[in-house]
């Protein structure tokens, strides 16, 4: 319950504030009352941000705040946190800085002895984990570049990756994405999607990518996809009489049998005496 007496902002702090990323119940009273008592919100969108802050009877003044423009407000925005005000950052949906606007602006102002606080709140990446059901350690991808090199190598580095991994992708690139990541070796890999969480229309669909990437449907909504540890290697067993046949080669030519035995057994870490006696049975 929020105490009307108690003051929950301080002067010249910026605080990184969670907002729901789709049913409006997962706000928290404290995250609310910091919005209501901030001078400035910090907003991707500010009709994103604004019908949010009217349905919560949040008045404080908002300012863009977005990739295209951080780089130019973060000057600003320093003078004003120095000035004594209390500034909220907020993203249109979750933890401001996963994927989102703010992790640059948090970065100077630590690195500028400014005053950092964060309101936690529903984070898309780590609800989507817990669903799954894989283990950690994970590894947050975000979104991967759209083209050329750099999705190359961020392709290349999560098919290389053995424990779990985390993407966000927007609805009409993830056919695009399923297909390279299959690609890349990791069709084998089971797969968790998950859209629209705590909507109405949430949905969950586990299994094998390369299942996943057969489905023939047009996806709608906010997606995340959180890919499972790769399995254990499989291990190649050899047959015995193929091993056998490779002995006889060796013989022929003109290696002593217990040598060629030997050496077949060390190439596939098997036992010289079980291979020894599989060999002679076999004589006529």
């Amino acid at each position: 319950m929020v105490q009307d007496n108690v003051r929950w902002v301080d002067s010249g702090v910026l605080y990184v504030v969670g907002t729901p990323i789709g049913n409006l119940h997962d706000w928290s009273p404290r995250a609310i009352q910091v919005l209501r008592e901030a001078d400035l919100i910090l907003c991707e969108d500010t009709r994103v941000t604004g019908l949010l802050c009217h349905q919560f009877q949040i008045e404080t003044p908002l300012l863009s705040f977005h990739e295209h423009n951080t780089q130019s407000r973060i000057p600003q925005i320093a003078v004003r946190l120095a000035s004594g005000e209390a500034i909220a950052l907020v993203s249109d949906r979750g933890m401001p800085g996963l994927s989102d606007p703010g992790q640059e602006l948090v970065d100077y102002l630590w690195k500028t002895g400014g005053r950092v606080s964060v309101i936690p709140g529903p984070t898309a990446a780590l609800t989507a984990f817990v669903a799954s059901g894989f283990p950690a350690p994970f590894t947050f991808w975000g979104f991967l570049p759209r083209s050329g090199k750099e999705r190359r190598i961020a392709l290349a580095v999560i098919g290389e990756t053995a424990h779990t991994g985390i993407i966000y992708e927007a609805p009409h690139h993830l056919k695009k994405t399923l297909a390279d990541l299959v690609a890349t070796g990791n069709d084998a890999r089971t797969v968790m999607l998950a859209r629209e969480m705590t909507k109405q229309y949430e949905e969950f669909w586990r299994g094998p990518l390369s299942q996943l990437a057969e489905f023939d449907r047009e996806w709608r909504g906010e997606i995340v996809l959180v890919i499972g540890p790769k399995g254990p290697e499989p291990v190649f067993e050899p047959e015995w009489n193929d091993l056998r046949l490779r002995v006889l080669d060796l013989v022929a030519e003109g290696i002593p049998k217990k040598e060629a035995i030997r050496r077949i057994a060390s190439e596939f870490s098997l036992s010289k005496r079980e291979l020894y006696h599989f060999v002679v049975s076999q004589e006529d």
